[in-house]
């Protein structure tokens, strides 16, 4: 990836006390490899079951040379959580 190459991060509402670390690892990560913070755009979606769509959208813009998600399923204790994981992963692939 070329310095100037734009990615587009996506990340769920909920949860942002743990999302947020996962935002920062990223973008130290690509800094330790050369690449400028400022060609990331941030995104919110509400939720992590939104990820796949605003995702989708972004990446059609054409704008961007990847599209990088972040949300947190969490189990609450019924099967609720099952149905958003396999939704969110299947979205995204």
């Amino acid at each position: 990836m070329t310095r100037q190459t734009k990615i587009a991060y996506v990340q769920a509402a909920w949860h942002t006390d743990i999302t947020d670390r996962c935002k920062q690892a990223f973008v130290a990560e690509l800094a330790r490899h050369g690449y400028d913070q400022s060609g990331i755009e941030f995104f919110s979606a509400p939720g992590s079951l939104e990820i796949p769509l605003m995702a989708k959208k972004l990446a059609k813009t054409g704008k961007y040379a990847a599209v990088c998600a972040s949300g947190f399923v969490v189990d609450g204790g019924i099967y609720r959580h099952e149905f958003v994981a396999q939704a969110v992963l299947q979205g995204i692939v």
